[in-house]
C-alpha cells in the first residue's frame, strides 16, 4: 500500500502519528525543496532515518566527533562499496568507535534529522507500506511522541529567535565574555571567533545545533555576540570573474545527490539572470551537458513502460507543477519512456528530468523491474 500526499495538507505529525496508531511497517519518503529524507518505522516506531543531505551522513558525524580523518571515511566507504556493508560496522570494526559510541552517534544522528525535518512547511511524502532497506541497518527505536514533542517545542523556540539569528548556518563572533556560564558554555562561546557556523560548532563540541543556537541568541540578545552569513568571502574572486561560479556550486551539488530537476532551475535561473553576458550561455550549455551526461549514465532504459507509482486519487494532494503533471496525464502503462517524450511539447532534456525526477519520488515507475533496482541501487 502506498500513501501520498503534500506536508500542506496534512502535517509529518499527523502522519506519524497515524503511522504509530495503526503500527505500519514500511517506509515514509518525503521530499522536499532541496533534500530527500526517508524514515523507517517498524511496527509504529521509528527505527531508523536516512537523509540525501551530507550534513547529515553517519560519515560527516563521525568525521565531525572526531573518531575518524577524512581519509579514514574514505577507505571505509571503498570497502562499504566493494562489501555492501554498512559505514557503523565497519567504523566499529577498524576500531574507530565502539558498539555503544556508534549507537550514540547514530541517534544524534537520527533526531537532528527528524528535528530539522518538523521544520519542513512543504513537501511530498509518500508512504510505502512493507519496504524496508535490504540490507541490515542499526535500528534506534524511537516512540513517535518523544520526538514530535521535542521537535515542535525547537520549532516554536527557533521561530521566537529568527529574528535575531535566522539560521544556523550563520557564523558568531564573541565580542565580550558572558557571566555566569556554566563550563562547558564557556568552552564553547570562546570558540565563536568568527570560523565556524553554528552547525560546524554543535558538530565539533559534540552538541545539538539547537543548544548552540540557544546559546548564541543568548549572547546576540545580550549585546555580547553577533552572527554574520558564512556566504561569500572564499569565492568572492570567483563570483567577481563569473558571478554564476556560485551556482555551478549548487547545481554540481544537486547533481550528486540525484536532484536533476533542482540543477536545471538553478541553471535556467542563472542563465536568465546573466543573460547579456555570452559567456554566461557558453557556461550554461555546458552545464546543460553534464546533466544529459547524468542522465545518460542513470540505469534507466528508453524502452522501459512507464506506470503510474501512486494511485490516481493520491495525484490530486501532491505539489507539482503543470510541466509535471501534463507529463503525469500520460503515463497511461501503455507506452515506453522514449515514446512519451515524443508525445511532450518543449525541450527533450527538459522533459528527460522531468520523468528522471517523477521516477525518483516514486510517483511513476519503469516496468522493467531489472532497470528499477538498478536505478534504486544508484540512488541508496
Amino acid at each position: 500500500m502506498t500513501i501520498a500526499g503534500n506536508l500542506r495538507t496534512m502535517g509529518l505529525g499527523d502522519i506519524v502519528q497515524w503511522l504509530a496508531s495503526t503500527q505500519k511497517t514500511g517506509t515514509l519518503i518525503i521530499d522536499g525543496p532541496e533534500f530527500t529524507k526517508k524514515i523507517y518505522f517498524r511496527q509504529g516506531d521509528v527505527v531508523a532515518v536516512a537523509s540525501d543531505n551530507p550534513h547529515e551522513f553517519l560519515g560527516h558525524y563521525l568525521l565531525g566527533w572526531g573518531y575518524c580523518t577524512s581519509t579514514d571515511i574514505e577507505a571505509m566507504l571503498k570497502i562499504q562499496d566493494s562489501k555492501t556493508a554498512m559505514l557503523g560496522e565497519l567504523a566499529v570494526k577498524n576500531g574507530f568507535v565502539s558498539t555503544e559510541e556508534l549507537r550514540t552517534v547514530v541517534t544524534a544522528k537520527t533526531e537532528e534529522t527528524l528535528y530539522d525535518l518538523i521544520l519542513w512547511d512543504s513537501g511530498d511524502f509518500r508512504f510505502i507500506e512493507g519496504q524496508l532497506p535490504d540490507r541490515a541497518f542499526q535500528e534506534i527505536p524511537l516512540p513517535a511522541t518523544s520526538f514530535l514533542f521535542e521537535g515542535h517545542r525547537q520549532r516554536d523556540e527557533r521561530l521566537q529567535m529568527i529574528d535575531l539569528v535566522p539560521n544556523t548556518a550563520v557564523v558568531p563572533i564573541l565580542i565580550a565574555l558572558p557571566e555566569d556560564l556554566e563550563e562547558t558554555d564557556l568552552a564553547l562561546v570562546t570558540q565563536m571567533d568568527g570560523r565556524g557556523t553554528i552547525e560546524e560548532l554543535a558538530l565539533s563540541n559534540r552538541r545539538t545545533i539547537f543548544d548552540v543556537l540557544k546559546l548564541v541568541h543568548r549572547c546576540v540578545q545580550s549585546g555580547l555576540m553577533q552572527v554574520h552569513s558564512s556566504e561569500g568571502t572564499a569565492t568572492l574572486s570567483d563570483q567577481i570573474a563569473a558571478p554564476w561560479m556560485a551556482t555551478e556550486r549548487s547545481v554540481m551539488a544537486r547533481l550528486e545527490r540525484g536532484r536533476f530537476l533542482d540543477a536545471l532551475k538553478l541553471i535556467n535561473e542563472a542563465q536568465e539572470t546573466f543573460a547579456p553576458d555570452p559567456a554566461a550561455h557558453a557556461w550554461a550549455s555546458s552545464m546543460f551537458s553534464r546533466i544529459e551526461q547524468a542522465l545518460n549514465d542513470e540505469a534507466i532504459e528508453g524502452s522501459d513502460i512507464l506506470d503510474l507509482g501512486i494511485e490516481l486519487d493520491d495525484l490530486v494532494n501532491l505539489d507539482c507543477d503543470p510541466a509535471e503533471g501534463f507529463v503525469l496525464s500520460r503515463i497511461t502503462g501503455v507506452y515506453s519512456i522514449d515514446e512519451v517524450l515524443n508525445l511532450l511539447p518543449g525541450s527533450n532534456l527538459n522533459n528527460r528530468v522531468i520523468i528522471h525526477n517523477l521516477i525518483r519520488r516514486g510517483l511513476i515507475k519503469p516496468r522493467d523491474a531489472t532497470s528499477i533496482k538498478r536505478f534504486q541501487k544508484s540512488l541508496s
